[in-house]
């Protein structure tokens, strides 16, 4: 995989970007491996990685000790440069240095609260990276299906020039009534609007397919490369779905944060045990026949609970792990409902897909065939031509939407399913 992203990245360098110099035809694979390698959503992700990277630093480090420098008994109404030395106000000095001692576990604490942010960071970048591919697909299916009207569009509009043509040939030998010709020029006038209009969506598709592959200069120039994939349907089984709902990305990296706040419930705990500060000074005095001139000293220092216990951390931590649970719970229940929709959304595309292609289509090709033979025969009125032609032109523009239906239900689907186990997640630099 690593290799293959490689020679696409490489190709899609050398390529043109001038807009002049032809279309840049992509695969659908090369989309994927495009887009989990440049899409910008994907690095902002990654940012998000190492700034809890960072974070897991921050909770490891021990509490930074304290320097003290203290001199009393300064003579201030003296010369500045012998204010430490007059003879009359000795000047004592003291050095101190403090360490603060964390009880309660706290900064273990701190390092697995840190550690599990830190992967559901990562499973965040996981499900970033199974909605890219969705949405590339997506953006994929909806261009090839423009490309296809567009082509079809275009089809349709020669096509009926070439009739409009004919019925004005036959009108001016008198074979066709001023109405009838009215009917073929309007609908001339249709098909050239229609393959007008479809312009201005196939730039759009392509706009789109080209933000998620984060190369907007060269839009217009986008195309796809090879056919509609199998158009099989597999529907999950009921442990498929139980599996899904535990190991999606989404799932374990809700389960990482209620991991992160029942961690936060044990720190806030943690704070009604009190940490130690322990200071060793050394203090320096001026010569005296009582006192010695040189001292050390040490301190100990306890925090006194008399007016804060903490009560509000500690509630506010039980309710921040009450929403990460309820979060958790929502999300299994929001993937159960959209493997459920898109199960049936699938089934119901595939049915009416199968239908059109099989059925309604070929029927559209046999009648308008016949229409055309029995028009320029007179057998039929250019009305029931007209009717005939719009059949077919509708169900081959049906056909293509059901088509690309079906191409999207069943990624969507897929993309559903995936695991944070069932597919390489991490893009191929």
């Amino acid at each position: 995989m690593r290799c293959s992203t490689l020679f696409i990245l490489a190709l899609w360098a050398v390529l043109p970007n001038c807009g002049l110099a032809g279309d840049i035809a992509v695969s659908l694979e090369e989309a994927e491996h495009l887009a989990l390698t440049r899409n910008r959503d994907i690095r902002f992700a990654q940012r998000n990685i190492e700034a809890a990277a960072a974070e897991t630093l921050n909770a490891a480090a021990f509490p930074n000790p304290t320097l003290t420098l203290n001199a009393s008994h300064l003579n201030l109404k003296s010369d500045p440069t012998t204010a430490f030395s007059n003879s009359r106000t000795p000047t004592e000095t003291q050095i101190g240095i403090g360490q603060t001692f964390e009880r309660g576990n706290k900064r273990a604490l701190r390092i697995a609260q840190a550690d599990s942010e830190l992967t559901a960071t990562h499973l965040d970048l996981d499900d970033t990276l199974r909605q890219i591919r969705l949405n590339v697909r997506s953006a994929w299916f909806e261009l090839k299906r423009t490309e296809h009207h567009a082509e079809l569009s275009g089809i349709i509009a020669n096509q009926s020039r070439h009739i409009l043509e004919l019925a004005r040939r036959r009108y001016r030998a008198g074979d066709l009534s001023g109405a009838d010709l009215g009917r073929f020029e309007a609908d001339a006038a249709r098909a050239q609007a229609d393959e007008r209009a479809i312009q201005g969506i196939l730039a759009r598709t392509r706009t789109e397919l080209a933000i998620l592959l984060a190369d907007e200069n060269r839009a217009q120039q986008i195309t796809t490369r090879g056919d509609w994939p199998a158009g099989t349907v597999v529907l999950p089984n009921a442990a498929t779905l139980a599996a899904t709902i535990e190991q999606r990305p989404d799932t374990l990296a809700a389960a990482a944060r209620v991991e992160a706040a029942r961690r936060n419930v044990d720190l806030a705990q943690a704070k009604r045990t009190r940490d130690v500060t322990v200071s060793l000074q050394y203090e320096r005095q001026p010569g005296d026949i009582v006192q010695p001139r040189n001292s050390l000293g040490v301190e100990v220092s306890v925090p006194l609970f008399l007016g804060n216990h903490f009560e509000g951390d500690i509630r506010r931590a039980h309710a921040e792990l009450a929403l990460a649970e309820d979060h958790l719970e929502a999300i299994r229940a929001r993937i159960r409902a959209e493997i459920d929709q898109l199960t049936s959304e699938l089934q119901h595309a595939s049915d009416r897909w199968q239908a059109l292609q099989e059925q309604a289509l070929p029927a559209a090709r046999r009648t308008a065939s016949a229409a055309e033979l029995a028009f320029n025969k007179g057998a039929i009125s250019a009305l029931e031509f007209l009717d005939a032609q719009r059949t077919l032109r509708s169900s081959e523009l049906d056909t293509l939407q059901a088509r690309s239906d079906l191409a999207k239900a069943r990624a969507a689907l897929d993309a559903a399913l995936e695991t944070a186990s069932s597919k390489e997640q991490e893009p191929a630099l």
